[in-house]
């Protein structure tokens, strides 16, 4: 039966009555019955009202980090919950609860919310946020993502990110394909939005692109197919083996198991946390997800020299490089002049060269095989 409006009224008074300021399990469970209820009702402006508004925030707090959270906090529109949503979207990006909170998040706040967390945030933050606004149908969202790519982001893995937003939709690619056909696409995202570009669901937009964007060459001077290709090819995992320890040169930098250098991070359970298409992208376009404990820095000493690494030790007094052959250098403080996070990965961007397509899809094939015990 549906109630009469002219109830309405008393049963929010009756509601707000009835709440109290303690938190023991009966008022948990009044709670829930008054946001249930204000649910049935439609009534979710509790801007006015205290009492209603203690018992939502109360309750949301008891699904912290599920989708009802993220549910009630658009429903409620309440604000102070997205610093909460803009944090589970950075977490899950990929994730339709990640997806949703930021959603969420903007229905509240509006593009503002957004434009703030980028300009704010960490890189992996920014990369994230980019990732979970890509997967939004709002049109709103896609022009500020275009706007966003215009102001040429500084950091290679936001610009990146943005421009991998931008393909999401037709209008994006569009847009890239001209700045291509133009030369005013940047040398370092020009794999990603090749690869993306490749795979249009536009015929036009395909064949155009592969006329503009050339994919690098491999060890054989066959171009290098897209990864969507590449993911579709069968390997052998033991032939992959052998090259990663020999030909790939990846035990130079990366350990599987206690075998080779720890210049990166280690690859002994990649494949339970990498795609095959992740780990396609992660070696011919390293520094387009570069993790944070492994960001690439540039140091120029006061007699000019160049130390290239990763940051190993910082302390008061100095900081200790490690470069990509795995030497730990060490440089007094007082010696730097300059400290420059590059932003680059110090794995090389090319070693497609060194293989042919089939060596490669080999040694993803065998970096697949090496999952979490």
């Amino acid at each position: 039966m549906k109630l009469s409006n002219r109830y309405i009224p008393l049963v929010i008074l009756f509601l707000s009555c009835t709440i109290t300021d303690r938190t023991d399990a009966q008022d948990s469970s009044r709670d829930k019955l008054v946001v249930e209820t204000l649910i049935r009702l439609k009534r979710f402006d509790v801007s006015a009202n205290d009492k209603l508004r203690g018992s939502v925030v109360r309750h949301m707090e008891t699904h912290k980090n599920t989708s009802r959270y993220v549910e009630l906090a658009k429903l409620f529109s309440m604000k102070q919950a997205i610093p909460e949503l803009l944090a589970i979207a950075t977490a899950k990006p990929t994730e339709n609860i990640g997806v949703d909170a930021l959603q969420s998040a903007l229905s509240i706040g509006g593009l503002a919310v957004l434009e703030q967390a980028l300009n704010k945030g960490n890189t992996q933050q920014a990369v994230a946020l980019l990732q979970a606004a890509s997967q939004s149908t709002d049109r709103n969202t896609a022009a500020f993502l275009l706007n966003y790519y215009k102001t040429a982001p500084s950091n290679r893995q936001i610009l990146t990110a943005t421009a991998l937003a931008i393909t999401r939709t037709i209008n994006g690619q569009r847009f890239l394909l001209k700045e291509a056909e133009a030369g005013r696409l940047p040398a370092e995202i020009t794999f990603a939005v090749g690869n993306a570009l490749y795979n249009s669901a536009d015929k036009e937009i395909r064949t155009r692109a592969k006329l503009a964007i050339k994919l690098p060459a491999t060890a054989d001077s066959k171009p290098l197919p897209p990864i969507n290709v590449l993911i579709t090819q069968s390997g052998n995992p033991e032939s992959g083996l052998k090259l990663f320890f020999n030909k790939g040169t990846c035990s130079k930098c990366h350990k599987v198991n206690g075998e080779g250098k720890e210049v990166g991070p280690s690859l002994s359970e990649i494949g339970s946390k990498l795609s095959p298409d992740a780990l396609y992208t992660s070696i011919l376009d390293p520094s387009a997800g570069v993790s944070h404990n492994y960001e690439t820095y540039s140091l120029i000493t006061i007699d000019g020299n160049i130390i290239t690494g990763i940051k190993i030790n910082d302390t008061d007094a100095e900081i200790t490089l490690r470069t990509a052959e795995g030497i730990d250098k060490t440089t007094m403080k007082s010696d730097i002049d300059e400290l420059i996070k590059t932003g680059v990965s110090l794995m090389p961007a090319d070693l497609q060269r060194l293989l042919s397509v089939q060596e490669l899809v080999d040694i993803v094939a065998y970096l697949t095989t090496l999952s979490k015990k």
